[in-house]
């Protein structure tokens, strides 16, 4: 199974986006080599060893074939990524229950690295999961099952299949701006700003309409609307991004389609 990973487990420690092997190595090569080199695996089980490949135009993680037995049983990445069309029709199938408990596993599977570490507080650890392992697997037509397409919104690869909806995730600081047209009172657009927690550099923006603001209200009205006060969320959402002059931007269709908690 030729699966690309855009993310690895680091023996011992919690998972890490691309950006982290990829800018050490820019910079170091070999100190990214004896850093990383034989203490990097499956981001999801954490079982199977990665090796790097590192191309002209391409830059990812893969599993040689004689490993893939080393994956867990129930790990999604024994399996084939799903296509456009059928990533397409699971979100057009959408059932709350279903959706709400993947990405919150999503969620608690970063959760679940980082808070081992001591690194930080959480504000809760939502217990409710599809499981550890598997929250990524679909099944498709003819009963077969594969993996839907997701993203660390740190990926230095953001851009690949970008017109596909992806389950996005990461730390982030985030504030929410609420556009009012000149003249008028009423909100017409929340657009939720995501930001590089460290950097604050702008990721990408969500717009949210207000009948679908109106869902996550109890949450949404907790963050800040200055980018001066943003504040470190944990994010977890499906969405298919596009990318503009300053970053990249999206607009959340259904309000079971994200999950927001923040760090204390």
């Amino acid at each position: 199974m030729k699966n690309k990973y855009e993310e690895f487990y680091f023996e011992n420690d919690k998972n890490y986006p691309d950006s982290a092997y990829w800018d050490l190595y820019d910079k170091n090569a070999q100190e990214a080599i004896r850093k990383y080199k034989g203490h990097m695996y499956c981001p999801l089980c954490n079982l199977a060893p990665l090796t790097v490949a590192n191309g002209k135009s391409l830059r990812y993680f893969k599993v040689i074939e004689a490993d893939m037995d080393k994956h867990e049983q129930a790990c999604s990445y024994r399996l084939e990524k799903a296509n456009r069309k059928e990533t397409e029709k699971f979100y057009e199938e959408l059932d709350r229950a279903d959706i709400e408990n993947r990405l919150v596993s999503c969620m608690n599977k970063m959760l679940k690295s980082i808070a081992g570490t001591g690194i930080g507080n959480l504000e809760k650890t939502n217990t409710k999961t599809k499981g550890v392992k598997d929250f990524l697997t679909i099944t498709t037509e003819g009963n077969r099952k594969k993996y839907l397409p997701h993203k660390s919104l740190y990926s230095k690869n953001l851009d690949d299949e970008i017109d596909v909806t992806k389950i996005y995730y990461g730390k982030c600081a985030v504030y929410l701006y609420p556009y009012i047209p000149k003249g008028e009172e009423e909100v017409k657009t929340y657009y939720l700003k995501i930001l590089n927690s460290e950097t604050k550099k702008q990721i990408c923006d969500i717009s949210i309409y207000p009948y679908i603001y109106k869902y996550l209200e109890d949450i949404l009205a907790l963050i800040p609307i200055d980018k001066k006060d943003a504040q470190n969320y944990y994010l977890c959402f499906a969405v298919r991004l596009e990318k503009k002059d300053y970053s990249y931007n999206c607009r959340l269709k259904d309000s079971r389609l994200i999950e927001l908690e923040r760090e204390l």
